[in-house]
């Protein structure tokens, strides 16, 4: 995602994109929570009904970091899909059309 001609956003839908902790597409949710220990909450998906698809919000361990963290939206217990990038827009629903 492109705001103002600066990249915000990178958003990941296939296997074998990993992030730099090795989460990509496919990867548990329990190795979401283990390889970001007490940075990530859990949200019912905005577009599918609780208990199956969430989204694993995790924030930066840098406080000077803030202002940039992941999305991994799950099926209630795999990655379908990541991004990756600055707030507001990683925390965006929609991408670019």
């Amino acid at each position: 995602m492109v705001i103002d001609g600066r990249i915000e956003r990178i958003d990941v839908d296939s296997a074998g994109i990993l992030a730099t902790t090795g989460a990509g597409v496919g990867s548990t949710e329990a190795a979401i929570g283990a390889m970001f220990p007490g940075r990530v909450s859990v949200e019912p998906h905005p577009y599918d009904p609780p208990p199956n698809y969430h989204d694993l919000i995790v924030e930066s361990e840098l406080a000077s970091d803030s202002m940039f963290g992941m999305v991994f939206e799950t099926d209630g217990k795999l990655v379908y899909q990541y991004r990756a990038g600055r707030k507001p827009a990683v925390l965006a629903m929609e991408g670019c059309s």
